[in-house]
């Protein structure tokens, strides 16, 4: 990739600028809150219409405020602004016509993007294209008169699976536990393409028979990964709790205690690449961080950096006990007899999910109402078509991959599983050749598995 020279009086450091330009493949700009990766998004955006001659009609900019989304056009209507008044006769008619294209052009939230497809194609669905979008409150009180509707007509059928779920989730005075646990597993299922393979999925993990090591189950793997990026974490708080000790007046004596912990990061790296789930039981319910080390009066310490030390090593503790609660409160033999017991409880929940799903669809069809969630799976709909039980992009998703020259998406790191096939479907090439540029901080993200 040749890059334009950046002007001396540019205030994009070498990154930034790599990153406006990068072109030819996928591009992921990862970064800290404050660090300008908006900024860089929407001069890229620029570039490309004011210096690329992209119409900005064949541009998809999605973001998840609708106020990012105005900003962003205020800023490319400026940036046009600037460049015709000092654009050739032949640049001229070019950003005359972005300026025209502007108030048409897809800047906006994901949501909103969804929506315009939906309305333009709801024949596809065969939908009422006069659907509003419901409230807050009126999808919350909805929820609420879907569990209602569904507990009572479960009770009636007196299925004792259903009793033995009830029964061990809630109390004899009232049945929001359960209410919650049916309201949270719908949400999750939302975020997926397919909620109900996706439900069906959680059961079938659950099913042991014939499984004697944890290291057997299907998802170990992810929970080594996500112990692994526990490790990871402390690594990094122990170098900033090394480097805190050794500044001047630092406490120095700290170095001890973070030897202590690079020796245990060490060891545990090299148990979750291959050691068996027996042996991770009895490391990390063993392991432990020892007292800090603490600095004598004669070691003229600021306590400021002591502090801040202190903090840091009880952070990396933190991280530590969240890896023992989560994973090894309990033997491996007593976690698999417990998945075991749980399976037909787990399918009866999963059951009641997707039958709340159908009560709360009725009730919000029956308003001519939807939400956020059925405008990402009507869209997704409309994108997709099914061909000898193989789902692919749809006549209308190839024309939409046609017309963008490139997706940008800002705040990628909020994306869920549904949005990212969406834009999958829109985009074009693959991660080595593809058009779709992000930036995003997983640090920030408010995406929860």
């Amino acid at each position: 990739m040749k890059l334009p020279n950046k002007p001396l009086t540019a205030s994009w450091t070498d990154e930034q600028w790599r990153a406006i330009y990068a072109n030819g493949q996928d591009t992921l700009v990862s970064a800290a809150a404050g660090s300008g990766k908006t900024a860089v998004l929407v001069e890229r955006m620029i570039e490309k219409v004011v210096q690329d001659k992209i119409d900005v009609n064949e541009l998809l900019v999605v973001t998840f405020t609708n106020a990012s989304a105005a900003e962003m056009r205020q800023r490319l209507a400026v940036a046009l602004d600037e460049a015709l008044a000092q654009a050739t006769p032949e640049d001229n008619k070019h950003l005359r016509r972005q300026q025209a294209l502007l108030n048409k052009a897809q800047i906006s939230t994901l949501h909103s993007f969804c929506l315009a497809i939906v309305k333009q194609y709801a024949y596809v669905l065969d939908i009422d294209p006069g659907f509003r979008i419901a409230t807050e409150d009126e999808v919350a009180l909805l929820k609420d008169d879907a569990l209602s509707s569904l507990l009572e007509q479960v009770y009636q059928e007196s299925d004792m699976a259903v009793f033995r779920l009830i029964d061990s989730f809630t109390s004899d005075r009232n049945d929001q536990a359960i209410e919650v646990l049916i309201e949270r597993l719908y949400e999750m299922s939302r975020v997926h393409a397919n909620p109900q393979d996706w439900l069906m999925s959680i059961v079938n993990l659950y099913e042991v028979d014939g499984i004697t090591t944890v290291d057997d189950l299907a998802f170990t793997p992810i929970i080594r990964e996500a112990m692994l990026r526990r490790i990871e974490a402390i690594e990094a708080l122990n170098e900033r709790f090394i480097a805190n000790s050794e500044l001047p007046n630092g406490p120095f004596v700290h170095a001890t205690s973070a030897q202590d912990v690079a020796i245990f990061t060490q060891e545990a790296r090299a148990l979750l690449e291959q050691a068996s789930w027996t042996t991770l039981y009895e490391f990390f319910t063993k392991a432990s961080f020892k007292r800090i080390a603490t600095p004598s009066k004669a070691d003229d310490v600021d306590k400021t950096l002591q502090k801040k030390g202190t903090t840091l090593y009880g952070e990396m503790r933190e991280q530590l006990k969240a890896i023992q609660t989560s994973y090894f409160v309990r033997s491996e033999a007593r976690l698999l007899e417990e998945m075991r017991l749980m399976q037909p409880m787990l399918q009866t929940l999963c059951e009641l999910t997707l039958r709340f799903e159908q009560v709360f669809s009725a009730l919000k069809r029956k308003r001519g109402i939807i939400d956020f969630s059925d405008l990402e799976h009507f869209a997704l709909a409309i994108l997709t078509q099914e061909v000898d039980g193989v789902t692919h992009p749809s006549q209308i998703a190839l024309d939409y991959k046609k017309q963008f020259h490139e997706v940008l998406v800002d705040e990628y790191q909020d994306v869920n599983i549904l949005q990212e096939t969406l834009l999958q479907l829109v985009k074009s090439g693959d991660e080595s050749y593809g058009n779709m540029f992000m930036v995003g901080d997983v640090k920030q993200s408010i995406v929860r598995p």
